[in-house]
């Protein structure tokens, strides 16, 4: 099943913010820059289920693993690139607005 798509250049996208947002309800929006896909609008419903799915593939994956233990270097973090610093520091300016 494939989802529509709109693409935005990033300053077609920055004119049109509010647009952007109302049509990230029905539709990912991809937003370009220099000619190329740089992120993706989604709604917060459809990013929230994705996180949770990828919790429970990460769970699943673990489990068939049999012994964990044995890859404790690899880390969900590591996979999607997540430093815990930018969590902490994007965490900390939500709080502070």
């Amino acid at each position: 099943m494939r989802v529509k798509q709109d693409f935005y250049s990033l300053a077609e996208a920055k004119a049109k913010f509010s647009k952007v947002v109302d049509d990230a309800f029905s539709k990912d929006i991809i937003v370009t820059k220099n000619g190329k896909p740089a992120v993706v609008v989604m709604s917060y419903e459809k990013y929230a289920k994705i996180l949770d799915f990828i919790d429970k593939v990460w769970d699943l994956y673990l489990l068939d693993l049999g012994d964990p233990s044995l890859f404790k270097e690899l880390r969900l973090e590591e996979i999607f690139e997540i430093e815990e610093n930018e969590n902490s520091e994007s965490h900390q300016k939500e709080e502070e607005v």
